[in-house]
Parts: C-alpha cells; sequence; structure tokens
C-alpha cells in the first residue's frame, strides 16, 4: 500500500509556479536577468570580458537574493525592514512612563470647586463675610 507523508503544518507549503519555483522567485530571477545581462553586454565593450562578468554577479545578486532568502517565515525586503527599524529608527532603551489618570480628576474638581464658590459669592450679592452689612 502506497503511504504519502502529510505536513502538519501547512502554512510553510507554498504552490510552485514554474519547475521548482514560486512566483515571486519567477518575478525576482526574472528582473534580475533583465537587469544583469544589458549591463554585462555594456560592461563588456568597456572593460573587458572577466571585468564585465563581475558586474553582471554585481548587478543579479540582489535580486536573486530577494528571491530566494527567508528569514523566519519574511520575505528578506519585509526583514530588512523590519530590522532598520529596530536598530535605527526605535530607541533601544525604553524609558517606563506612566500617566497619573487621577491629576486630571483632581484638577477638574478642583476647577470645579473653585466655580461654585465664585457662584456662591455673585448670588450673595456682595455680601460681606460673617452676616456684617454697611448702614
Amino acid at each position: 500500500m502506497a503511504y504519502v507523508d502529510v505536513p502538519k503544518d501547512l502554512t510553510n507549503i507554498k504552490t510552485k509556479f514554474i519547475g521548482n519555483f514560486t512566483k515571486r522567485q519567477c518575478v525576482c530571477f526574472g528582473l534580475g536577468i533583465l537587469v544583469g545581462f544589458p549591463g554585462y553586454f555594456i560592461a563588456r565593450g568597456a572593460i573587458g570580458t572577466t571585468a564585465a562578468f563581475y558586474v553582471l554577479i554585481a548587478l543579479m545578486a540582489p535580486f536573486f537574493l530577494f528571491g530566494i532568502v527567508e528569514k523566519d517565515g519574511l520575505p528578506l525586503e519585509i526583514y530588512m525592514l523590519n530590522f532598520i527599524r529596530h536598530t535605527l529608527a526605535y530607541p533601544q532603551i525604553r524609558v517606563e512612563r506612566s500617566e497619573n489618570i487621577y491629576e486630571y480628576y483632581d484638577e477638574k474638581r478642583k476647577q470645579e470647586i473653585q466655580m461654585k464658590t465664585q457662584q456662591r459669592a455673585g448670588k450673595r450679592g456682595g455680601k460681606r463675610p460673617h452676616g456684617r452689612q454697611k448702614k
């Protein structure tokens, strides 16, 4: 009887597009070829075949890396973006700050008390404290 292994985690399985390559890899390789070969033919006339071959490799390598490399399930460009954000954009030492919400309510309560005392003074009509009035 035939036996087929079925992986438990199906999120790691990627659909193949051409041969053993995914669509993403085919696009990256195609872009690498479109950039690399014209660069090779242009450089070959100016600097020679061997040096032009190194130019070809230098032009195609980033596209191939972006097509192949995955780290922690993330494509290379997203991983690099996260790495740059973590190291450069965000502070390495986080200062713990807390907000005391009771200060806001305390200030609000003080303002309410102050307004009530002003309203009471206005209702008295300018009466003097302790019941003394002008004669």
